[in-house]
């Protein structure tokens, strides 16, 4: 079985399909989840894709000075921590990212079931 809270590396996007600075994408991980892909300055945030206050994509926000604003409803995120900039009790998950070999990885929660692989 997996051990609860083990991360698990996944691929979400090649360095040529990755957004462009001050961009953000939604971008499906190898083993199928859906993320928010942000590219601030040349380096990469990953989040959940849903803004927790009407669960609306955040990927396709605007950014400015690493803070993105959902179109839905105005509601600001640091695209780094993923804090609230209205209500400091509410948070996006991220997720860490890392660069090799022209892709983009992400450490996410392993939600596998059953006996490894």
């Amino acid at each position: 079985m997996c051990r609860p809270n083990e991360a698990m590396r996944v691929k979400l996007s090649t360095l040529e399909q990755a957004p462009a600075p001050g961009k953000g994408a939604a971008v499906r991980s190898e083993d199928g989840r859906v993320l928010a892909l942000f590219n601030v300055g040349g380096e990469y945030f990953a989040c959940e894709d849903r803004c927790p206050h009407m669960d609306s994509p955040i990927h396709d926000g605007t950014i400015h000075r690493g803070i993105v604003t959902c179109l839905w409803h105005m509601w600001q995120f640091d695209i780094k921590s993923g804090a609230c900039l209205l209500n400091e009790r509410i948070k996006l998950a991220q997720f860490p990212t890392s660069v090799e070999d022209g892709a983009i990885y992400a450490e996410l929660p392993d939600v596998r079931t059953g006996p490894e692989s």
